[in-house]
């Protein structure tokens, strides 16, 4: 084989070969494209999510926090936690915060994505009473980043409270079918009418005695759910609850009558002992008879 047979060879090989470089590179530049345009559109929904979600908070909401926006007293590894809704009382939103710090963001995922959460002992017991307007601030310093809402109790393919068997109860309840119906009613949001569908049922369960019946009345009253917005008619029946020892009854309670000046806590909480309910309060500054 001659010189120019050798070089005609070699650059028939060669042609080839550029032809895989080049789809090699646009391959490249494609999937570059595509996950710059995954992430873009991925912070966008996040953005948008967190924003409706704070709007309008449901409990086990997951808040992502940065820590240092939020105190000073923190070590050098310790920047980001996680906060998850507990109660949701009218414009109150009360949170537990979690007893872990991370060093990343990612590990934030990572911990709900190993089941951290779904140990007691994850979050921290004393409670946080926030209002919708206190929410905001921390959205807008950057304070809360992300806001994750759970399907189903699952969130990044892990449970976010640990999963407890259904118990099957046949002793009837007073009541218990009539809260069950109105809660049913109350997630039906394309049913017309399900707003005073809801509230008759949670009127029949509270009348007829059932504690979680008068909670979701008080719940629908605090709203303004297809009734007007009334504090005084959710105490009403958030107070018939606590007496029964229901102890969502007894917090929430205590968030609205925080807000009437007609109203004194300190006499809430005669009344519960007057009526022999065992009740814990971390630190007051009044004695009970």
């Amino acid at each position: 084989m001659d010189s120019s047979q050798l070089m005609s060879f070699k650059s028939y090989c060669a042609k080839p070969m550029t032809s895989v470089t080049f789809i090699k590179s646009l391959l490249a530049l494609v999937f570059t494209v595509l996950l710059f345009i995954y992430i873009v559109h991925d912070l966008s929904e996040n953005n948008t999510n967190t924003q409706i979600y704070l709007n309008a908070p449901q409990v086990d909401d997951i808040y992502f926090l940065d820590a240092r926006l939020m105190t000073d007293n923190l070590r050098p590894k310790e920047k980001y936690r996680l906060a998850k809704v507990v109660d949701v009382t009218g414009d109150i939103v009360t949170l537990l915060y979690g007893n872990v710090f991370y060093l990343r963001q990612q590990a934030l995922k990572d911990s709900i994505r190993y089941g951290q959460l779904r140990y007691q002992q994850y979050f921290e017991s004393k409670r946080y009473d926030l209002s919708l307007s206190q929410l905001q601030v921390m959205l807008d310093t950057s304070a809360i980043f992300m806001v994750k809402r759970p399907k189903n109790n699952m969130l990044y393919g892990n449970y976010v409270n640990d999963p407890k068997p259904a118990v099957s109860r046949s002793i009837f309840i007073p009541g218990k079918r009539e809260n069950s119906q109105g809660l049913s009613l109350l997630k039906s949001a394309n049913l017309e009418g399900n707003l005073q569908q809801a509230y008759r049922y949670f009127l029949m369960s509270a009348t007829l005695g059932f504690a979680e019946g008068q909670i979701n009345l008080g719940q629908m009253y605090l709203n303004g759910d297809h009734v007007e917005k009334n504090l005084v008619q959710a105490l009403f029946w958030l107070n018939k609850a606590a007496l029964q020892s229901n102890k969502a009854a007894v917090l929430k309670y205590v968030i609205v009558c925080r807000q009437l000046d007609t109203c004194q806590e300190v006499d809430f909480y005669q009344r519960l002992f007057d009526a022999g309910v065992n009740i814990k309060v971390r630190s007051i500054d009044f004695e009970l008879d």
